[in-house]
């Protein structure tokens, strides 16, 4: 945003839109673009201000025009209203908008599963077990109620053998290969799979292959610091992993030039292990 000149000129024909934010407004612009086509270099939109206040769906219109405006940076363009603006916003609305809707989204968090089981074999947990993981209990406890659960959410394996507390993090544990062993062996998985550490490979196996860190964000502490992998799992379930590192360049393109993902915005490389 800092990046955009105070006054943006637009060549060919454009369509301009001013309207609060309410619901209808995304109707609208939807049926704008079904009749007049998609952004392109020969027809730009320019959306004039006034996004939020007075309406019940601010926060999801702000989202569908940045939207635009990242995919198409120089056919969308957006003017500031006089409601782009804190104070005006205290008094008409947004903010209460968002806060009311922050609370709803802290509802819908507690309602995310806990845990993925692929083929009855493959568990996907984010932080990690313990000693006193109960996977049957997973599909029993009423998960908006319970609050954190500490082990599958903050947990860390440990090369040691045990299970102790994670003083470094303040919740979940450390868990060892032979803690590991016990819940694969409980429940006849094969391996498990988490995520919640920065890895410098993007991915890591430890427990005797029975533990893999998959961490996805390249650069997560600064450029160069890390490469970025996922996963791929067929039917025979064995991984497969794609390593990737954000490069300067990634950083100047826009996202209809990121459609080339992964080799565009990448350094890709592809084995398995």
């Amino acid at each position: 945003m800092a990046t955009l000149p105070d006054c943006q000129l637009s060549l060919f024909s454009a369509f301009v839109y001013g309207r609060h934010g309410e619901a209808s407004l995304v109707i609208s612009a939807g049926s704008l673009l079904l009749q007049n086509g998609l952004p392109s270099p020969s027809k730009s939109y320019v959306f004039n201000g006034d996004f939020v206040d007075r309406g019940k769906q601010s926060l999801e219109i702000l989202i569908v025009l940045f939207t635009f405006l990242l995919i198409y940076p120089k056919e969308v363009h957006l003017n500031r209203g006089n409601h782009e603006d804190h104070m005006v916003n205290l008094r008409y609305g947004f903010a209460k908008e968002v806060m009311q809707k922050y609370k709803m989204v802290q509802n819908v968090f507690c309602w995310l599963p806990l845990a993925t089981l692929i083929d009855q074999k493959v568990l996907i947990i984010h932080g990690g077990i313990s000693d006193t993981t109960d996977l049957d209990m997973l599909q029993k406890i009423q998960r908006n109620k319970v609050g954190w659960m500490w082990d599958i959410l903050w947990s860390d394996p440990m090369p040691q053998e045990g299970c102790r507390v994670n003083t470094v993090r303040g919740g979940g544990c450390y868990f060892g290969p032979d803690v590991t062993d016990k819940i694969l062996e409980k429940y006849n998985l094969q391996f498990l799979i988490r995520s919640h550490e920065c890895k410098q490979e993007g991915y890591e196996f430890c427990h005797n292959r029975k533990v893999l860190t998959i961490f996805s964000a390249s650069n997560y502490y600064e450029i160069g610091s890390n490469r970025g992998a996922y996963v791929k799992l067929g039917p025979d379930l064995v991984p497969h992993f794609v390593q990737y590192q954000a490069s300067k360049t990634a950083h100047t393109l826009t996202m209809t030039q990121r459609q080339g993902f992964p080799i565009a915005l990448y350094s890709p490389s592809q084995n398995s292990k």
